[in-house]
């Protein structure tokens, strides 16, 4: 498929142009287009069940927070307009929908709903303790405005960290987020506000301490004495997390298989199997070659590469020019083998010059080609895998610069090493055979180098009797097929010739003079009186059918020699076999291609002219190679983004508290929360993929917002107290309580996305939705714990009042009557 093609548009073209065929056939639609089209189908049905889904279950969470009509509304018209504004310039930028953008809306909705109910719980609490209406609203922006504005700029710098990602998607996505966070954000604090000014008071049932009495208030009270308690046991859990996590992160996987993200028993995810299982998958390869595609060590090179690809796992069916070049010798003379020289590839090339399929593997008049395959899985170890085999392969092992040597010709000592080299090439082609059939069983290098050795110096020219009868019927062939210089119908004269080079044959190898003279001896003169050049070009034909037996006669007993050292099941396996005789008939060329690098005497110098170089160069392309780049880019993504927002916010708090100690605490229980994240998908096996790698961000971005919210609010308690124990009760009565109906309507916001279609979509609600809570868990109980034991001055002045914790008490009131009894005594 042509790059910069619409595969989209490709796909469903395809797809209706086979629905116009009548047949009851079952049509399985498989292939990257198709993914694509049916990926975008499935984001755009989600988003019809994802929308109503998610504001409904928000609704329930709010109402059931608030028990009022304005708790519902109020929070949900702020994110219902934010998302409508960046959704508009969303469509606006020409942001398409992808895989992570279709979570935005959710996103907001679920996240931008936080905003609200903060300025609501607040404004809700000062209205029950005395305050009116114009007053609680000036006391809420007071308040919390400062912290709705820091958690927004935390959450934007989560998002924004995105930004720094290689993906093209994650960025957009990130931007995206952004957008409606900062829209959520600015809307909380200048439309609700505005909204709630034309509302009327409540009235509520309030405790002593003028707070809403409910069971959430009780509970916030119950885990207040839980924290004063038990803050050490705690930190102690937080700290087995970390370590777990440690051990845990460089367990987890990273996984780009698109067919991975569909549902086993869907229409797409069957069809890749079916192909896989039948075809051998539908997923490309290419490497682009350049180099002399008629010169037949390049093809050879060619060859032997497409032997080394077949026998990597997941693998299959290379093709290529060369490919063509050893069919058409193998329909001519028997062996799909490069022949060893330029005019026997000039000579099938003559026979494919014209054919279509060229123009799909080789361009530019022939100094460029392309091997295609096809790889079964696309599960991401295994095509990293093939991807490094292969650039292993092509660094280390590709002639890249060959000189065609004659070994003939060469001297003792270059013989031996070209002999040498040609025999670790056919062991290698062997072992590659070998392994293609999915047998790993180790057959010693010496072992096949000994009997291929022993075979390249044996008498070429003996023949036993078996080898001389083929070589007899092969010449009757000749004479009476049609095809002979000589016509002769006389039965008789050809046995006659037959008989004597049969006689011949078990002596030695008779030359082309000879056969000459048997052929005058046997045939009548008036045959060949009048063309005696035609005896030439019988013998020359007679001779080159005896020169082909002695070249079957040596592959075939070599493969005979070599089957004691095969394994037993592929002793008598018909292809194998035939792919071993392909192999070994090398050793009936003469000619070899070295790389020139280790054959410097070779080269040109002064005094000699040296042999000429032929240039090859592969490079590796197709789709391993980019799900390579996207795992690499992926890593990259999760690790830089995360330390960008992790540093960015410790900054901002930090420079916001004015103490590196309250910046450290306050980063703590977020990061405590991604940890476990990680945790928990390395025990569950959940890849590392384009969603769930959002996770830790979002986590960094919005669930900061929480300890924001406690800090701030623990701060301004404890100021007017003294009291860190009347203070922490006061924060989690109140602030505490916005933060759990805030994660608890996060969590069920994110759940939406588990009734979705893409199996990493409902990874990516499961995680998000936990990773929430614990947040929001994280900021009730460990940052408290955290207050309480390191005693931050960014806090307040904790020296003025020891710390003492009593059990069995219920509220503050108690418990400080508690310290004073204890302190009388």
């Amino acid at each position: 498929m042509r790059e910069g093609v619409d595969k989209i548009a490709i796909g469903r073209r395809m797809k209706k142009i086979v629905a116009e065929i009548p047949g009851d056939e079952r049509i399985y639609y498989g292939g990257i287009p198709f993914q694509m089209v049916f990926l975008v189908d499935l984001i755009k049905a989600n988003l019809k069940k994802f929308l109503p889904l998610v504001s409904l279950l928000v609704m329930l969470s709010l109402y059931f927070s608030f028990k009022s009509f304005r708790g519902v509304f109020l929070p949900l018209i702020t994110v219902f307009i934010s998302s409508v504004w960046a959704l508009g310039v969303m469509s606006l930028m020409n942001i398409s929908l992808t895989m992570a953008s279709q979570v935005v809306p959710v996103l907001l909705i679920a996240i931008g709903s936080a905003y609200g109910i903060h300025m609501l719980a607040k404004y809700n609490e000062d209205v029950r303790r005395g305050d009116t209406k114009i007053e609680g609203i000036k006391h809420a922006l007071s308040e919390v405005g400062i912290p709705i504005l820091l958690t927004g700029v935390t959450t934007l710098i989560g998002f924004l960290s995105f930004l720094s990602s290689d993906l093209n998607v994650i960025r957009e996505f990130g931007a995206s987020t952004a957008l409606g966070v900062m829209f959520a954000m600015i809307i909380s604090m200048t439309f609700l506000p505005a909204v709630l000014s034309f509302l009327k008071v409540k009235k509520v049932k309030v405790n002593q301490r003028g707070i809403e009495d409910n069971w959430v208030t009780k509970f916030m009270d119950k885990l207040g004495g839980f924290v004063l308690k038990r803050e050490k046991l705690i930190l102690a859990f937080g700290a087995v997390v970390i370590l777990a996590s440690l051990v845990a992160i460089p367990k987890l996987h990273r996984e780009v298989d698109y067919t991975s993200y569909f549902e086993k028993d869907s229409e797409i995810r069957q069809a890749e199997e079916l192909l896989e299982q039948k075809l051998g998958g539908a997923i490309p390869i290419q490497l682009f070659v350049k180099g002399d595609m008629k010169n037949p060590f390049v093809l050879k090179e060619m060859i032997r590469f497409e032997k080394y690809l077949e026998s990597l796992p997941n693998i299959n069916d290379p093709q290529s020019i060369a490919d063509l070049i050893c069919e058409m010798n193998w329909v001519v003379n028997g062996h799909r083998t490069i022949p060893e020289t330029k005019e026997g590839v000039a000579n099938l090339w003559f026979f494919i010059e014209g054919n279509e399929v060229l123009d799909q593997l080789i361009h530019n008049e022939a100094t460029e080609g392309l091997i295609q395959a096809k790889m079964g899985s696309v599960n991401t170890k295994k095509a990293i895998a093939a991807v490094d085999a292969v650039e292993d392969y092509l660094r280390h092992h590709l002639k890249t610069n060959l000189v065609e040597v004659r070994i003939s010709q060469a001297n003792g000592q270059l013989a031996e090493r070209l002999q040498r080299e040609r025999v670790a090439g056919i062991v290698s082609k062997i072992k590659w055979d070998i392994r293609k059939r999915g047998v790993n069983e180790q057959i010693p290098d010496a072992d096949l180098g000994k009997v291929i050795t022993a075979a390249l110096l044996a008498d070429q020219e003996r023949f036993d009797e078996a080898d001389i009868k083929v070589v007899e019927q092969k010449i009757a062939d000749y004479f009476f097929s049609g095809k002979a210089d000589l016509q002769i119908e006389s039965e008789k004269v050809v046995a006659g010739v037959i008989n004597e080079i049969g006689k011949r044959l078990q002596n030695s190898r008779p030359n082309e003079e000879t056969i000459i003279a048997i052929l005058k001896r046997n045939l009548p003169q008036e045959a060949y009186v009048e063309d005696p050049e035609v005896l030439e070009y019988v013998a020359e034909s007679i001779s080159a059918i005896i020169s082909e037996e002695v070249r079957w006669a040596r592959v075939n007993q070599l493969v005979e020699n070599l089957k004691p050292l095969l394994p037993r099941n592929l002793r008598n396996d018909k292809t194998f076999l035939e792919d071993l005789r392909d192999d070994v008939w090398e050793i009936n060329e003469d000619w070899i291609a070295v790389e020139s690098s280790q054959y410097p005497s070779l080269f040109s110098t002064k005094n000699n002219p040296g042999k000429a170089v032929t240039k090859l160069a592969v490079w590796q392309t197709g789709i391993p190679l980019i799900y390579k780049e996207l795992d690499r880019k992926i890593m990259k993504s999760q690790s830089v983004g995360l330390a960008i927002a992790v540093f960015l916010v410790f900054v901002l708090l930090t420079i916001r508290l004015k103490s590196l100690v309250g910046g450290i605490i306050s980063v703590v229980p977020t990061i405590l929360a991604i940890l476990a994240n990680f945790l928990l998908m390395a025990i569950l096996k959940i890849p590392l993929d384009e969603l769930t790698i959002l996770i830790g961000n979002i986590a960094m971005g919005v669930g900061i917002d929480y300890a924001i919210h406690f800090i701030t609010r623990f701060k301004v308690e404890f100021a007017k107290s003294n009291n860190e124990l009347e203070a922490l009760d006061r924060t989690l009565e109140t602030t505490g309580k916005a933060i759990m109906i805030n994660a608890v309507t996060v969590m069920m916001g994110f759940l939406v996305l588990v009734i979705g279609d893409l199996v990493p979509m409902k990874w990516f609600g499961y995680l998000l939705a936990i990773t929430m809570v614990t947040s929001a868990w994280g900021a009730v109980t460990i940052l408290p714990a955290l207050i309480l034991i390191t005693r931050a001055k960014c806090i307040g002045n904790f020296s003025t009042f020891a710390a003492a914790v009593v059990g069995g008490t219920d509220t503050v009131i108690d418990r400080a009557k508690a310290r004073v009894k204890k302190t009388q005594k």
